[in-house]
């Protein structure tokens, strides 16, 4: 009997009710019971494009082939599949590799059957073109939203309301932002506003992001216990965000082939008076020069010390930074856990370690090695100098095994002619 798997698929732009993953995985039973076919497993992909091969229900559907528990895929048409005609036709050809066929229930295709294979690459060029035609009227309709003034999730400081769609401001969440601002210009550093607003109990952005959808939907930082925290991060991007002054920007970059482009700035879609001011321009705009004259100068991407990303906090995974620090007139590097330098100690603990420390720590491993390889390079001289004084002797001796194996062939040749020849003679 034949063993079979259904896999089903489902994305944004198919047809919700001709092609639900329920209305696919009953046309695969149906035909597999009419067929006989012995059905192992099934696995489906809901709102996901069929021009990407990262999914979790193809991924089980290879593990069972992987495994050699089935003999067939039952798909209700190649298109559910994939609709990328290179990838899905690898993904074909790992299946037949395996032994494995596709059958395409509604358009009668099998890839086991060479006669089908023209219709195959015909369909699957077709199934390619429309995912992409499809692709670039999406894109088009969305850059248009995008020229009009469209806003999926407004900035920290703002809400969208359900019933008109209209951007209001968020009472506590816009109160937030001009505390920040007003910190800054009054000399505070990033990290001692973190602080603050730490203290204070203000909610974080990823905080109220949760309280909204329901669940977390951003990266967020948390302290041990698992509550939110301002971090320095989170305070600039509120320095830098110019919708506080009211103007949104639409199109700063662009995905192609699932690869991210940052456009130039004359490509962006700037929409005045969009958003209720929080912030006057010209305060956003003193903040913006006083960000630039404290901005640190760039070193080209060149890392001054050593162990620059090579260490992280076991306790909250930060990367440890270096710090210079001067002890009785010396100056010296120590290295010490982000987490803790930005946000403090409601983030982690303090964690430092100094270069000497580290140097001897390197130090002490590479002679430790160097005494392990030594020893290795004495034992492999040993053995190659005793492999040396036995090699005649064992070439000696296979020889002689040679010489006694050609003995025996000759003596069993001659014991068979000797049967031949009275079998000939035997009356």
């Amino acid at each position: 009997m034949m063993r079979a798997w259904i896999y089903a698929r489902l994305s944004n732009d198919d047809d919700q009710e001709m092609n639900s993953l329920l209305n696919q995985q009953e046309i695969c039973r149906t035909f597999a019971k009419q067929n006989s076919y012995l059905v192992i497993g099934e696995s489906f992909d809901d709102n996901v494009s069929g021009m990407t091969f990262s999914r979790r229900g193809l991924d089980k559907l290879t593990a069972a082939v992987n495994d050699d528990k089935i003999d067939a895929v039952l798909v209700k048409d190649l298109s559910r599949l994939g609709r990328h005609r290179t990838q899905t036709a690898l993904l074909i050809d790992f299946l037949r590799e395996h032994g494995v066929r596709v059958v395409s229930i509604t358009e009668g295709l099998d890839t086991s059957s060479e006669e089908d294979d023209l219709v195959i690459g015909v369909r699957s060029l077709m199934n390619d073109y429309y995912a992409r035609d499809i692709g670039n009227k999406i894109r088009a309709g969305y850059r248009q939203k995008q020229r009009e003034g469209i806003v999926i999730t407004p900035p920290f400081g703002y809400q969208k309301d359900r019933n008109t769609n209209t951007i209001e401001l968020h009472p506590e969440a816009s109160e937030t932002v001009r505390a920040v601002y007003s910190l800054y210009l009054q000399g505070y550093g990033q990290k001692e506003i973190a602080r603050k607003l730490n203290a204070l109990g203000r909610k974080t952005p990823a905080q109220l992001r949760a309280e909204q959808c329901g669940r977390e939907v951003c990266a967020s930082s948390k302290t041990r216990d698992g509550r939110y925290v301002w971090t320095y991060a989170s305070v600039k991007n509120i320095l830098v965000e110019e919708a506080y002054t009211g103007v949104l920007i639409n199109h700063r970059s662009e995905t192609n082939g699932g690869k991210a482009k940052r456009l130039d700035q004359t490509e962006w879609y700037r929409h005045e008076n969009f958003f209720p001011v929080i912030i006057e321009h010209g305060i956003w705009e003193k903040v913006q020069q006083k960000l630039k004259a404290q901005a640190r100068p760039s070193n080209g991407n060149k890392a001054k010390h050593r162990y620059v990303g090579l260490i992280l906090c076991k306790e909250c995974g930060s990367p440890f930074v270096p710090m210079i620090r001067y002890w009785n007139g010396k100056r010296r590097v120590e290295y010490v856990c982000k987490g803790y330098h930005r946000n403090g100690k409601s983030y982690c603990s303090s964690h430092r370690i100094h270069e000497e420390a580290l140097d001897a720590a390197v130090q002490e491993f590479v002679q430790t090695m160097r005494d392990r390889m030594a020893e290795a390079q004495k034992e492999l001289k040993r053995k190659q100098k005793m492999w040396a004084l036995r090699k005649p002797v064992l070439d000696a001796h296979i020889f002689a095994l040679q010489e006694r194996i050609q003995e025996l062939e000759q003596d069993v040749e001659g014991i068979v002619m000797e049967k031949l020849k009275d079998s000939i003679c035997a009356p």
